[in-house]
């Protein structure tokens, strides 16, 4: 071929190794340390309208002349380079292109220093010189580095543009519909005819779904019914120029990829092919950039990693839905785009592939077109749709298809308010080697975003917690929620400021060391619950704001939020163990309790129980996984139901009378008496328990102090630790004070207590306990 390589640029790089995922250090990998202007975290999007060059090995650009073999790694700067400044850049979007080429190929684009992964981002099949665009994060030091596999191959790259890694600078990212709105076959948008060879055309793409002021718009661009070789080129109208390629194509059919297009301030693209042949044009935009610095969503860094693969071929007119949030740290809400690598591999003739919101409209255009027998990628930017999906429709002949993703557009997500005197949990870990008890962890969020844990060396002495701080400076809200591991560690799961949850594992049994921050992603509207299901999968269930609940694995390769249900709820699940699953209560946006079974990824019908309350229920299984519910009425007070032996709960709930409640309930099948307590606060702060009269009677004495000659009052809802100390089974309900100490009362076991009076009684054998005071 004889076009500029300069101009040819390359395909779809998967950029960003899968690197930072691992969380190897103290704080989290964000998903992006920017996002646009319109939620103030940066990730503003900055044109290059003539390009930067970057890197072009047949002349020297970027420090490497010659072709690069077979396993070859060029790295180059970026950084500094072409007009993209030195620092505050957190990602490049560049064209790729190669130029004689031996065989056929595939390239990687990664940040330099980082290993790469093997996603590819642009396939190459022998001397062909096609191109596709990637968004790639600089490494540490100001580079990034391509990789080709196979064969020898002159490789060229050009910025289209760059991200600021904080506000202001540029502008924000808008989706609009995928539908095209230029097409030279039959006038749409332009002139009805070809764009001749070597020929320019200018046109307007302000004035319908992109509004004027838009500074680019950030479409798929399609070469059609190409008969030569050549590229395609794209600069404002008015400028100088085009002498770069946007897309490069050869003379099979159709090409095509996203692009970057600069617009004048009229709004219009003047576009040259420089071919020896005419060729049609078709424009279908993503979405535009806007003008201003507080519009608009931003981007945030994903690395790249592969989200789907057919495996097998996919058959013509399949389709298939991929999830494409709630994975790597990503939110379940906000994310304006995804920005995805489709690759088609191995077809078996020519055809396309759409790619589009699932639940919408399927769009008038394809977005990646392939010949019989050559793999192609493209780069596509699409809103998710129902439950954060992306549809695939393979269009004719079968071929195997494959989803990478390289970083998403975010849109503001509501922060999630600090709340005061959130509960504070406990959980005894599994012994030691050599031991017999285990020790015991605590947690809670404190009043300005801390998150503590305690350490209880010794779970006969109170005195032996050592606090730790381990949020950093991090901010997080509301209860922490605490569970095992299947080898006996401890796991917190935590909602972050930013409504994410983010999690934490013991970093060895007995340890008050914890592993590094794991950012979950999910961008709920209230405390998660952590919980291990029977298969030992750790799973974390939540709720987002509308209504709608959430679980996910922490398992399989790319562990990933799941949407379970739209059911109107809000607050934190409880979770109980059941013999196939686990069983979940939550209050809904009215007041009742709505119950279903999750037994692996098997969500049951929901059963709703009625109730007028608001707090979050407490729930006690029994012998045959008999469940008896406890929850807050409007009223204040507490009322409970119990599962008949059909697993069904009557219509009516039974009220426990007495002292209204002041927050949530606790509850706990006591050891001792074989008996449920119920344990919650009055309107003064009392701590107060409800004993069963008799062993499975269900009825329920007045509420007492839980501990008669010591009335304290509490500031945070009471919480039940079951414990085993030296002298058996016991529990002890757990609190904090107005001015954050944490108080324990520990229920003696029925060698601690002192007569069978004391332990046939429904009230007393409780022992206070202050912990020592957490770092300031």
């Amino acid at each position: 071929m004889t076009t500029d390589g300069r101009r040819r640029e390359v395909r779809l790089p998967r950029l960003l190794a899968v690197l930072a995922l691992l969380l190897t250090t103290a704080v989290a990998v964000r998903p992006g340390a920017a996002a646009a202007d319109a939620a103030g975290l940066g990730g503003d999007y900055v044109a290059l309208p003539k390009g930067a060059e970057l890197l072009d090995t047949r002349d020297g650009t970027g420090g490497r002349t010659g072709v690069v073999g077979a396993a070859g790694v060029v790295s180059f700067p970026v950084l500094g380079v072409g007009g993209i400044p030195a620092s505050g850049v957190s990602a490049v979007l560049v064209r790729l292109v190669t130029t004689s080429g031996t065989g056929s190929s595939w390239l990687r684009v990664y940040p330099d220093g980082t290993t790469p992964n093997g996603v590819s981002h642009l396939n190459i099949s022998g001397t062909e010189q096609v191109s596709n665009t990637a968004v790639v994060r600089p490494g540490a030091n100001g580079r990034i580095a391509v990789r080709n596999n196979s064969g020898s191959v002159h490789i060229v790259v050009t910025a289209q543009a760059y991200f600021l890694s904080t506000p202001g600078g540029g502008g924000g990212f808008v989706p609009v519909s995928q539908n095209k709105i230029v097409d030279t076959r039959d006038g749409l948008g332009t002139t009805k005819a070809k764009i001749a060879a070597k020929a320019t055309r200018t046109i307007t793409l302000t004035g319908g779904v992109i509004p004027t002021g838009a500074k680019a718009v950030l479409a798929d661009v399609i070469a059609v019914n190409v008969t030569a070789a050549g590229w395609l080129g794209a600069v404002p109208a008015g400028a100088a120029g085009p002498t770069q390629s946007a897309l490069n194509f050869v003379p099979t059919g159709h090409h095509s990829h996203a692009l970057s297009l600069p617009l004048s301030a009229s709004g219009q693209v003047t576009f040259l092919n420089q071919s020896s042949g005419a060729i049609d044009l078709v424009i279908a935009p993503y979405g535009y950039i806007t003008a201003s610095t507080s519009e608009g969503a931003g981007y945030r860094y994903v690395p790249t990693t592969r989200l789907y693969d057919s495996g097998s071929a996919l058959a013509a007119g399949a389709t298939v839905d991929v999830q494409v949030v709630g994975k790597l740290g990503m939110p379940t809400r906000g994310v304006a785009a995804a920005i995805v690598n489709v690759t088609v591999a191995s077809p078996s003739a020519a055809g396309s592939v759409k790619v589009w919101p699932t639940g919408t409209t399927e769009p008038n255009i394809s977005q990646v077109h392939n010949r019989a027998d050559k793999t192609v990628a493209s780069l596509a930017i699409v809103k998710p749709g129902a439950n954060g999906t992306i549809r695939i429709k393979n269009n004719a002949g079968t071929a195997r298809i494959v989803v990478d993703i390289q970083g998403y557009f975010g849109d503001p997500v509501p922060p999630a308010p600090t709340e005061s005197y959130a509960a504070t949990v406990g959980l005894q870990t599994g012994p030691v080697a050599g031991a017999a008890l285990g020790m015991v962890e605590y947690a809670y969020t404190d009043n300005i975003g801390r998150v503590l844990i305690g350490h209880q060396t010794d779970v006969d002495n109170f005195g032996s917690v050592q606090w730790t701080v381990v949020s950093g400076s991090e901010a997080f809200s509301g209860q922490p929620s605490l569970a095992l591991l299947s080898d006996g560690k401890a796991q917190v799961a935590v909602r972050y400021s930013d409504s994410d949850v983010w999690s934490r594992t013991q970093s060895a049994l007995g340890s008050a060391t914890w592993n590094a921050w794991a950012d979950f992603g999910g961008s709920m509207a209230a405390a998660p619950a952590l919980t291990r299901l029977p298969n030992n999968v750790m799973a974390v269930f939540a709720v987002d704001t509308d209504g709608a609940l959430w679980v996910y694995q922490q398992a399989g390769t790319i562990p990933a939020w799941k949407s379970l249900a739209k059911q109107s709820l809000v607050g934190t699940p409880t979770v109980v163990a059941t013999r196939t699953g686990v069983r979940l209560f939550i209050r809904t946006v009215t007041g009742t309790v709505k119950t279903a079974e999750y037994s692996g990824d098997v969500l049951s019908a929901w059963v709703d129980l009625g109730g007028t309350g608001a707090t979050k229920p407490a729930a006690v299984v029994y012998p045959g996984y008999r469940i008896r519910l406890f929850a807050q009425q409007a009223d204040g007070t507490i009322a409970t139901k119990y599962q008949d032996a059909d697993g069904v709960f009557p219509e009516a709930w039974t009220s426990l009378g007495g002292s209204p409640a002041a927050g949530a309930p606790s509850a706990v099948l006591d050891p001792v008496l074989g008996r449920t307590a119920v344990v919650a606060r009055d309107s003064a702060g009392n701590v107060l328990v409800s004993w069963e009269t008799l062993q499975g009677s269900g009825e329920f004495a007045v509420w007492s102090p839980a501990i008669p000659d010591l009335f304290e009052q509490a500031a945070t809802d009471p919480t039940i630790v079951p414990l085993t100390n030296t002298t058996g089974q016991t529990w002890a309900i757990l609190f904090r004070t107005v001015n954050n100490a944490t108080r324990v009362y520990q229920r003696a076991s029925a060698s601690g207590l002192s007569s069978p009076a004391a332990r046939s009684a429904g009230s007393g054998g409780f022992t206070a306990h202050t912990l020592p005071a957490p770092p300031v």
